[in-house]
C-alpha cells in the first residue's frame, strides 16, 4: 500500500467535482472557519518534497547544507550587482541579507533556484491552475492543510513567530537551517514579490534539508486529533490527467486565470511558456 493512501481523498475526473470541492471548503462559518492552504503538483508525486532535495541521489547533509549555504552566498553577491544596476528591483538587500537567509531562500525560488522552501497558496484555484497547467500526460495531484497545525507558531511571543512578518524591515530570523536534528517544520509568510502576493503565496520550510513535508504534516494532524474530537486537517486528492485541459479553459473563461494573471514577470512567463511547450509537443507529436 502507498504510504499517502491514508491521506488519499479520491480521484476527481471533472470541472464540475472540483467545483463541489472548492463550495466544501467555503461552507465553513465563524467560529468554525478553517484557514486552508493548497499546494497544486503537476505530477502524481505521493509526497511533498522540495526541489532541492529531489537533486541529491545520496542524503548527505553535510554536502546540501554546504551547497545551499554556497548558493546563498553567490546569490546575494550577484544579485547586490543587479540591484545597483536596476533601482526598480523589487527586493532589497536589505531584506535578504544576514541573518535573513530563508527570505533569500524564497527569491532564489523566485528566479528558479531549487530551495528547500515549499510553496503553498491560500487561493484554492490558484493552486488548480499549478496542478493543471504542466505535463498534460501525467495525473496530478491537489494538497491541502488546515494551518491551524501550526497555531503555536502563530501565538504572539512564538520563538519563531517572526517568519510570519512581510515587513521589509523585520528582525532578524530565527536559525532554522541550523537545526537539522529539531524535525522542525514551520510556516514562512514573506511575501516579499509581485508573484507571491498575486498567488496568495507562503511557503512551509524544514529544518531537515531532505524532509519530506508530507510527513511532518502527518504527523502535526496525528498530534492534533489525539487531543481533540475535530475533522481531517491534511489530504491529498489526484486529478486525472484526462480533464487537465478542461480546467485550464474553465480557470481562463470563468476565474480569469491564466498565464498573465498568475506570474506577473517576466520570469514566470518564462516557466509558462516551457510548460505551453511541453503541452503542445505532446498534443500535436
Amino acid at each position: 500500500m502507498n504510504s499517502v493512501d491514508h491521506l488519499t481523498l479520491k480521484t476527481v475526473n471533472t470541472v464540475a467535482e472540483l467545483m463541489q470541492l472548492q463550495e466544501q471548503f467555503g461552507t465553513l462559518t465563524p467560529p468554525d472557519i478553517r484557514r486552508w492552504a493548497f499546494r497544486g503538483q503537476s505530477r502524481e508525486y505521493g509526497n511533498l518534497v522540495p526541489s532541492f532535495k529531489r537533486l541529491f541521489s545520496t542524503q548527505s547533509f553535510s554536502a546540501a547544507e554546504l551547497i545551499e549555504r554556497k548558493l546563498i552566498e553567490d546569490f546575494r553577491k550577484h544579485y547586490q550587482v543587479l540591484s545597483n544596476q536596476n533601482n526598480s528591483a523589487a527586493v532589497s538587500m536589505l531584506s535578504i541579507g544576514n541573518g535573513h537567509d530563508l527570505k533569500c531562500l524564497s527569491v532564489m525560488q523566485h528566479y528558479e533556484v531549487p530551495t528547500r522552501l515549499l510553496d503553498w497558496t491560500s487561493d484554492f484555484w490558484t493552486a488548480i491552475y499549478f496542478a493543471c497547467a504542466g505535463e498534460p500526460d501525467s495525473n496530478a495531484e491537489l494538497w491541502f492543510y488546515d494551518r491551524v497545525l501550526f497555531s503555536e507558531q502563530h501565538v504572539a511571543g512564538s520563538k519563531f513567530e517572526s517568519l510570519l512578518f512581510q515587513a521589509h524591515d523585520a528582525p532578524r530570523e530565527p536559525d532554522v537551517l541550523g537545526l537539522r536534528d529539531a524535525g522542525l517544520l514551520l510556516e514562512f509568510d514573506p511575501r516579499l514579490n509581485s508573484r507571491m502576493q498575486s498567488q496568495f503565496g507562503h511557503h512551509t520550510v524544514s529544518s531537515d534539508v531532505f524532509q519530506d513535508h508530507a510527513d511532518l504534516l502527518d504527523d502535526l494532524q496525528k498530534k492534533r486529533e489525539a487531543t481533540e474530537n475535530a475533522p481531517w486537517y491534511f489530504r491529498r486528492l489526484v486529478i486525472d490527467k484526462s480533464c487537465k485541459g478542461k480546467v485550464l479553459q474553465f480557470l481562463a473563461d470563468y476565474k480569469n486565470m491564466t498565464a498573465g494573471t498568475i506570474y506577473p514577470d517576466v520570469v514566470g512567463l518564462g516557466r509558462f511558456l516551457r510548460w505551453q511547450l511541453d503541452s503542445l509537443r505532446t498534443m500535436l507529436l
